[in-house]
C-alpha cells in the first residue's frame, strides 16, 4: 500500500518535469546529434557480434541529475520506497482473477439453467401436464407434490418461483427416504442472510416428526472451527445451523457429520451461505457431498418474492394487514440488500411488536397491523 505522501511526491515529480523537461530534452538531443556520425560507423562494424546489446544511453544533464537528487532526498525524508510486487502478491492476484473467472462461468451456467427451467415450467403450465422434477436420492422423474400441511413455517416460501419447488422436493424426499441424511444446504447470494430459512426448516422438521427435539443451535463457521463439539451433546435430536458455511474447515465439518449421526447425537446439519463460497467448498471437498443431498436455492429472490414472503409471514404469525401496509413495507425494502431475508423478517418482527404495543395501550387485541406500525 502506498504511503499518504507518495501521491504528493508523484505530483512534485510531474511538476519539476514540466518545468525542466523541455530544456533537458533539448540538451540531450544536441549531445546525441554530436556523436551520431561516430556511433553510426561503430554500430555498423559491430552489428553482427552485438545484435542483442542495447545502444548506450546518453548521459543525464547536470540539471536532470539535480532534479533526481532533490526527488531522492524527498523520498528518503518521507520514507517512501520504490513499489515492488512480490511473487506472493502476484500469486494472490492470479488466484483472485481465477476466482472471478470461475464465478462468472458459474453465474452464466446458472442463468442458462434457470432460463431452461423457466421455459419448461411455462410449457408444463400451458399444457396442463403434471409438473415433474428429479428426485435428489433416486434421480427419477417424480411429481413435485404438495408441501405437507405440518410444514407450516415453510408455506410462506411457496409462492417464490424455483425456491418453492426445491423446498417441496426436499421435504417430500426426506419423508420418503428416511434412511438417507436429512442435511440441507441453503444457497444465497452475497449479502444475503438466510439463517431464518434454516430456522424454518428446523421447526418444520420437528412438526413433521423428522427430528426428535425442537432444539436449534446456530453458529458461524469461524466460531465452529475453533470450538469443541462437546457442547453439542445438549442438541441431541435437534438441528444445527451453520452460518457462512463456505468458511468452515473440512476437518471440522467431517467431525460435525460424524457427531450428528444417528448412533451419536442424531441431529440435522443445515448449511447457509453465499452460493459461490459453498460451491467452492464442495468442489474442494468432494468426500462430504453425499452427506448433503438437498439444495435450496434462494439466490434469485427479488422484490416480488420478498413481498410474497412478507404476506406469508404476517399470516403465519396470525396478523392481518391491508395493501397500504405492504406498500410501506415495499418502500422499506429499498434500504436493504436485495433478497436479505434475515433482515427483512427482522424488520417485520419489529412492525409486529409496534402493533402489539399500540393495541395493548388501547385495550384491543385485533392483531391488525396499521401503516403507522411500519
Amino acid at each position: 500500500m502506498r504511503k499518504p505522501f507518495a501521491t504528493a511526491y508523484d505530483a512534485i515529480k510531474k511538476l519539476l518535469k514540466s518545468i525542466f523537461g523541455k530544456k533537458e530534452e533539448a540538451a540531450e538531443t544536441a549531445e546525441i546529434e554530436e556523436g551520431a556520425e561516430e556511433s553510426a560507423g561503430a554500430e555498423s562494424e559491430s552489428k553482427g557480434e552485438t545484435e542483442e546489446a542495447e545502444p548506450a544511453k546518453p548521459e543525464k544533464s547536470e540539471k536532470a541529475k539535480e532534479i533526481e537528487n532533490v526527488l531522492q532526498n524527498i523520498a528518503e525524508e518521507e520514507g517512501i520506497e520504490e513499489e515492488k510486487v512480490s511473487k506472493g502478491e502476484q500469486a494472490e492476484q492470479k488466484k483472485y482473477e481465477e476466482e472471478v473467472k470461475k464465478r462468472a462461468q458459474r453465474a452464466a451456467k446458472r442463468e442458462a439453467e434457470d432460463k431452461k427451467k423457466e421455459a419448461a415450467e411455462a410449457a408444463a403450465e400451458k399444457s396442463g401436464n403434471v409438473k415433474t422434477v428429479v428426485d435428489p436420492v433416486t434421480g427419477e422423474e417424480v411429481a413435485v407434490g404438495a408441501l405437507p400441511k405440518e410444514a407450516i413455517y415453510l408455506k410462506k416460501y411457496m409462492r417464490i418461483p424455483t425456491t418453492s419447488d426445491d423446498i417441496a422436493v426436499a421435504i417430500n424426499s426426506i419423508i420418503k427416504h428416511t434412511d438417507m441424511p436429512k442435511n440441507i444446504v441453503i444457497l444465497g447470494r452475497n449479502g444475503f442472510g438466510t439463517v431464518k430459512v434454516g430456522e424454518d426448516f428446523a421447526r418444520s422438521f420437528y412438526e413433521l416428526g423428522l427430528v426428535k427435539s425442537d432444539k436449534i443451535a446456530k453458529t458461524k463457521a469461524k466460531q465452529l472451527n475453533k470450538m469443541s463439539l462437546d457442547s453439542l451433546t445438549k442438541l441431541k435430536g435437534g438441528c444445527l445451523i451453520i452460518e457462512n458455511a463456505g468458511l468452515v474447515s473440512f476437518n471440522k465439518l467431517v467431525e460435525v457429520i460424524k457427531d450428528s449421526g444417528p448412533e451419536n447425537n442424531d441431529y440435522v446439519v443445515i448449511l447457509t451461505g453465499e452460493i459461490d463460497s459453498l460451491a467452492n467448498f464442495f468442489e474442494d471437498n468432494a468426500d462430504i457431498v453425499d452427506s448433503f443431498i438437498y439444495l435450496i436455492d434462494i439466490h434469485k429472490i427479488k422484490e416480488r418474492g420478498m413481498m410474497h414472503l412478507a404476506r406469508g409471514y404476517v399470516k403465519e404469525k396470525g396478523y392481518k394487514a391491508d395493501k397500504s401496509v405492504y406498500d410501506k413495507m415495499k418502500n422499506n425494502l429499498k434500504s436493504m440488500e436485495e433478497g436479505n431475508i434475515d433482515r427483512f423478517i427482522g424488520f417485520i418482527d419489529e412492525v409486529i411488536a409496534r402493533c402489539d404495543k399500540r393495541e395493548a395501550s388501547s385495550g384491543k387485541g385485533d392483531k391488525e397491523i396499521k401503516p403507522s406500525d411500519v
